[in-house]
């Protein structure tokens, strides 16, 4: 769930030219996807096209959803359709009646299971692209058997980077400063921050809580959440007054949300599910380290070098979304499902490492370094090319499935392809030690 308005760039203008890779493949690739919303699943998209086209496979990209015109193409042309929206939104055996001779969806999803009513819909589909480990898991865990291509997310280097000018931030001076960023809802597990922030530190300690989130209009906005964030925290009942939290509510700018990373000594989010975890790439690409589980797509870069590992435990969402201590929108019929589950953060581990994180800005500075680093590594054009490759190799595939089939035959695989019978042997990621993001999502319902 990404939020509306922290900042992304402008929508994708359509390219049209054919390169002469392109027209020897005989694939014309038109992309579908949110390319005009402002968050994380817009900014993704946009991402995603412009890579493709760095990468010299030219896309044709619109923002419409759901079923999509066909069009006259040149002779000898195919026509790929990549998707980029709820899966259930597309009727894939339509879209091949339209003249696609593939239709890939671009997913991901949070908990350790897709939600049951889209399985179905997604065999429909000539393959998925997910950006992490966490999401193939959750693919096969779930019932999909047609071809998974793991391409990660990218993250900027040029504008998420360190030296950015502060945000004005009220009481910072002198104080160590934690930055939180996310979407008011359950997922992002707001009450184990807060607790964990408010019982450990009081107003003696030299601290300062930082949240950039956006709210819900059917719960008031983002007055709302800053609203249910007060009366929470005065609700604990602490034998001490609280350390100072500073909220961030709504819609801000490109240069205020990069105002706020440089203000930022370590960033930290107990979230419960990430397909990638965006934010905590943006807070590494800007020398800030993190302080979350190792659990969901950030279990792919976060390590020992660059942030604090949360411990945390695998949970039901269900057990966490009953009575009033859930404070913001739960999203139960996408993520309470049987045989779903996520991490729940262990919350005397989520102290220690806020505690440790304060005590040594010396460590946090050498992880922020090493953050950064890493993330050079994560580069959109990095995911550009392999996107190309994935394309390239599902085009060579026989449709609805049958590339699995080819992997059994002995081809080489391409880089990132997870057949239905090679994907239970990957490794999967740590889980539940101390040591240890969808971006298809509910239209209109669902943010960073």
């Amino acid at each position: 769930m990404k939020p509306r308005g922290s900042g992304r760039a402008g929508h994708a203008a359509p390219g049209r030219g054919r390169s002469p890779q392109a027209r020897r493949s005989g694939w014309s690739v038109d992309w579908r996807g949110p390319l005009g919303r402002a968050g994380g699943l817009g900014g993704a998209s946009r991402s995603y096209v412009r890579a493709l086209r760095g990468a010299g496979l030219p896309v044709n990209a619109s923002a419409a959803m759901g079923q999509p015109a066909a069009g006259r193409l040149a002779p000898g042309t195919r026509r790929m359709l990549v998707y980029h929206y709820p899966p259930h939104t597309l009727d894939p055996d339509r879209a091949r009646r339209a003249g696609y001779g593939r239709v890939v969806l671009n997913a991901v999803w949070e908990t350790s299971r897709i939600p049951s009513q889209w399985r179905r819909t997604i065999n429909r589909y000539d393959a998925v692209l997910v950006p992490s480990r966490h999401n193939v898991q959750a693919m096969k865990d779930s019932g999909v058997s047609v071809p998974v291509y793991r391409v990660p997310h990218g993250v900027d280097t040029r504008r998420f980077r360190p030296g950015r000018p502060k945000a004005a931030l009220p009481g910072a001076e002198g104080r160590f400063v934690f930055l939180s960023v996310f979407s008011f809802q359950h997922r992002k597990n707001p009450e184990a921050l807060l607790r964990a922030y408010a019982e450990e530190f009081s107003e003696k300690d030299s601290v300062l809580l930082v949240i950039k989130t956006s709210g819900w209009r059917e719960a008031g906005g983002s007055a709302g959440a800053e609203r249910a964030i007060r009366r929470y925290v005065a609700s604990l009942r602490l034998p001490h007054r609280p350390a100072p939290i500073h909220i961030v509510a709504g819609h801000i700018g490109e240069r205020r949300l990069l105002g706020l990373y440089a203000s930022a000594d370590a960033f930290v989010l107990p979230t419960r599910g990430e397909g990638v975890g965006m934010p905590f790439m943006e807070a590494l690409a800007c020398g800030v380290p993190v302080i979350a589980p190792r659990w969901g797509g950030q279990s792919d870069f976060l390590t020992d070098g660059n942030s604090f590992a949360v411990p945390y435990r695998l949970r039901k969402p269900a057990e966490s979304m009953k009575g009033a201590g859930a404070i913001s929108r739960r999203f139960g019929g996408l993520f309470a499902q049987e045989g779903q589950l996520w991490a729940e953060a262990d919350l005397a581990g989520l102290k220690r490492q806020l505690r440790a994180a304060s005590r040594d800005v010396a460590l946090c500075r050498r992880k922020g370094r090493q953050g950064r680093e890493d993330m050079k590594g994560w580069s959109w054009e990095a995911a550009g090319r392999q996107l190309r490759q994935a394309l390239e190799r599902i085009g060579t595939q026989p449709p609805r499935g049958g590339a699995a089939a080819s992997r059994e035959s002995g081809e080489a695989a391409p880089p990132g392809f997870v057949s239905a019978a090679l994907r239970g042997q990957r490794r999967r990621a740590p889980r539940g030690s101390g040591s240890a993001p969808a971006d298809v999502k509910e239209r209109r319902t669902r943010r960073k």
